[in-house]
């Protein structure tokens, strides 16, 4: 199920935006990965691949910019 994503590139590009802090809460508290992809794409949006990469960047397992080339938002300098 894929719904519009609710994110903006400066909440992306904010590491401190709530949004990150309650994906780092969810796995400090042990919350499966499954079901915590399932919780943004319940809450923010997106398909299983984006909510995937939101995961990992907000626990420092990616850089942003691979989830910005997936949203189609990185721009070439």
């Amino acid at each position: 199920m894929e719904t519009s994503f609710k994110l903006g590139l400066n909440t992306l590009l904010d590491p401190n935006a709530v949004e990150y802090q309650w994906i780092r809460s969810l796995a400090s508290e042990g919350t499966s990965r499954t079901q915590i992809n399932a919780s943004i794409q319940r809450c923010l949006g997106g398909d299983q691949r984006t909510a995937n990469l939101l995961r990992q960047v907000a626990i420092k397992e990616v850089s942003i910019n691979q989830l910005l080339t997936e949203l189609h938002l990185l721009v070439a300098e």
